[in-house]
C-alpha cells in the first residue's frame, strides 16, 4: 500500500452485554431481543479503508441499553460525529471516541486506513437476490435498512444493503446513460442511497460486464465510465459486476473487469468492487490486480448441505463450496477476499416461492462456522421481515462475527481430515494470538472428534472456549475432546492459559 496516506487508530469506549438462544443441538441462553439491552460494546468491524479525499461514512456499531450518547474528543476540522446516532462522516483524521450510557463506558480500538486500500475486514450486511430475486423495489430496500435498525443487526456490525439484479431497465437510454426502472425505484437511487447514509448504512449496486445481465436487463460492457460516474453520483458504495452474457476467455474477462475497476477508482469515490464470475477463471490468481476486493469462487449457493456431482449444473451445496474454498487461504486476507456466496439462512426462495432454509439446525451452524472460519462475506440473503429466534441468533453471536472479522484477515484451513469418518478439523489464527476452532462432523451419525495441541503447533495449558455456547469448558494441556452431532460442528476459540 504504497500510497497510504495514514493510520488512523480510533479508541472507541463502550460496553457489552451479549447471549444467543436455544437452537439445533446447541444449547444457547436466549438473546434474541436482547440487542438494546445492557452496557454498551462497540462492535465489528475493527478495520475500515478509505480512499483519499473520498467521503467517509462510518456508523459506530453499538449495542446495549438506549438511549445511547456518542462524544469524540480533540476532534479536527472536517470529521463529524453525531452524537446521538453514532455515525462519523468526513476525512482523514486522528480522533478519539467516547460512547456510553445510564450503565458505564469502555474501550476498543478501530484502524482506519487512508490510502488505496477499502475492505479491510470481510463485508458484512444484505444483498436481495436470494428471497426477491426480481421482485425488488425501493421499498423493500428501505423497509430492510429500517429492519436492521429496529433488531439491533446494524449494531452487529451489518452495514452493505445491496440491490442486486433487476433495478434498471432492460435498454440504455439514448443519452447513453443506464435507465433506472421507476416502477421499482420510482424516486432513484441517489434517494435510496441518502437514505441508508443517514441511518450508517453503505449501498450496494448490481450490473454486469456484457450488454446484458443475468436477468437481461442493461448491463456496462462499452459504458464502464458512464456507468461508474454515476454510481458515484448517486452514492453507491459497492459494485457487485456479474459475468452473464460475456466470453468465457480468461483474458477477456480480465480486461473487462480492470476496464470497470479503472473506472471506480478514478471516480475517487471509495466504492468496493465485488467479481462475480462464479469462479470459473480462478478470479483468486488476477482479481486483486484488476481492482477487485472481493470475487465469488463458485457458482451460486442454495439451501443444499451436498449435492452429487452428476447434479452440479445447479446451485451448489455448503459442502462443495467448501471443496472449492479449502485450498484458496493464501490468496485471501485484508481488501481482497474469497467469496463463497451468500448465507442462505432463515427464509429464502428467489422471489414469491419463499420458504424455511431446507438447511437443518445443525447444517446452519456448520455453514456460519465455515463462513467465519474462512473469513467470508457474511450478507444475508433472508427476508428480514420474517425472520425467526434461531435466525436471529445465529446471525447475532458477536464472539462469532468476531472471528470472521478478525483483524489479522487471515483465511483459516484444513488441519485434519479423516474421510472415512467424514470428520474435518479447521483452524484460522486471530490477531490476539489466539486459534479459531471448528471439529465438524460431516457423517450422518454423533460422533466424537479430538483435537490435539500438536496438530495445532502450540503447547502446555490452554484455555477453551465454546463459541457458539459463549462458555468456557476450561484449561486442557494436550488436547480438547467432545461429541459432535450430526452434520454438526463445535466451534472453539484456544488461547494460552495465564
Amino acid at each position: 500500500m504504497n500510497q497510504t496516506r495514514c493510520i488512523v487508530i480510533l479508541s472507541i469506549l463502550a460496553l457489552f452485554v451479549a447471549s444467543v438462544s436455544v437452537a439445533g443441538n446447541i444449547s444457547l441462553p436466549d438473546a434474541s431481543q436482547k440487542v438494546f439491552e445492557g452496557k454498551p460494546c462497540i462492535n465489528s468491524p475493527r478495520a475500515i479503508g478509505n480512499y483519499p479525499a473520498s467521503p467517509f461514512l462510518f456508523y459506530i456499531p453499538t449495542t446495549g441499553q438506549r438511549p445511547m450518547e456518542w462524544s469524540a474528543e480533540k476532534l479536527p476540522k472536517g470529521l463529524k460525529l453525531d452524537s446521538k446516532t453514532g455515525i462519523i462522516t468526513g476525512g482523514e483524521y486522528t480522533v478519539t471516541l467516547k460512547a456510553k450510557n445510564a450503565l458505564g463506558t469502555s474501550t476498543e480500538k478501530l484502524v482506519i486506513r487512508i490510502g488505496d486500500d477499502l475492505l479491510l475486514t470481510p463485508p458484512m450486511g444484505w444483498n436481495s437476490w436470494n428471497t426477491f430475486g426480481r421482485h425488488l423495489t425501493e421499498e423493500l430496500v428501505l423497509q430492510t435498512a429500517d429492519a436492521l435498525v429496529a433488531n439491533g443487526m446494524r449494531d452487529l456490525g451489518y452495514s452493505y444493503i445491496n440491490i442486486d439484479d433487476f433495478w434498471q431497465l432492460p435498454e440504455r437510454g439514448a443519452d447513453g446513460h443506464l435507465q433506472i426502472n421507476k416502477d421499482k425505484f420510482p424516486r432513484g437511487i441517489k434517494y435510496v442511497a441518502d437514505y441508508l447514509h443517514e441511518r450508517g448504512f453503505k449501498l450496494g449496486i448490481y450490473s454486469d460486464a456484457a450488454d446484458k445481465t443475468c436477468g437481461g436487463v442493461c448491463g456496462s460492457y462499452g459504458y464502464e465510465e458512464v456507468d461508474a460516474k454515476d454510481f458515484a453520483s448517486w452514492g453507491v458504495d459497492l459494485l457487485k459486476y456479474d459475468y452473464c452474457n460475456a466470453p468465457v476467455d480468461r483474458v477477456e474477462a480480465m480486461e473487462r473487469y480492470a476496464k470497470m475497476g479503472k473506472a471506480l477508482r478514478a471516480t475517487g469515490r471509495s466504492i468496493v468492487f465485488s467479481i462475480c464470475e462464479w469462479g470459473q477463471r480462478e478470479p483468486w490468481k488476477w482479481a486483486k490486480q484488476v481492482g477487485g476486493h472481493l470475487w465469488r469462487v463458485s457458482g451460486d449457493i442454495g439451501d443444499v448441505w451436498n449435492r452429487e456431482a452428476n447434479k452440479l449444473g445447479g446451485l451448489r451445496g455448503i459442502l462443495n463450496i467448501l471443496e472449492i474454498n479449502a485450498p484458496l487461504s493464501e490468496y485471501g486476507g485484508p481488501s481482497g477476499w474469497n467469496d463463497p456466496d451468500m448465507l442462505i439462512v432463515g427464509k429464502v426462495g428467489w422471489g414469491k416461492n419463499i420458504h424455511s432454509t431446507h438447511l437443518s439446525p445443525n447444517e446452519q451452524y456448520t455453514h456460519i462456522t465455515l463462513w467465519s472460519i474462512l473469513a467470508a462475506p457474511l450478507l444475508i440473503g433472508c427476508d428480514l421481515e420474517q425472520m425467526d429466534d434461531f435466525t436471529m441468533n445465529l446471525l447475532s453471536n458477536r464472539e462469532v462475527i468476531a472471528i470472521n472479522q478478525d483483524i489479522a484477515g487471515i483465511q483459516g484451513s484444513r488441519v485434519y481430515a479423516d474421510n472415512n469418518k467424514e470428520i474435518e478439523v479447521w483452524s484460522k489464527p486471530l490477531k490476539d494470538g489466539s486459534i479459531a476452532v471448528g471439529l465438524f462432523n460431516l457423517s450422518d451419525n454423533k460422533q466424537g472428534i479430538s483435537i490435539s495441541w500438536e496438530q495445532l503447533n502450540i503447547q502446555g495449558k490452554q484455555k477453551v472456549r465454546n463459541l457458539w455456547e459463549q462458555k468456557d469448558k476450561g484449561i486442557y494441556i494436550n488436547k480438547y475432546q467432545s461429541d459432535v452431532p450430526s452434520h454438526g460442528v463445535l466451534f472453539l476459540k484456544i488461547e494460552p492459559a495465564k
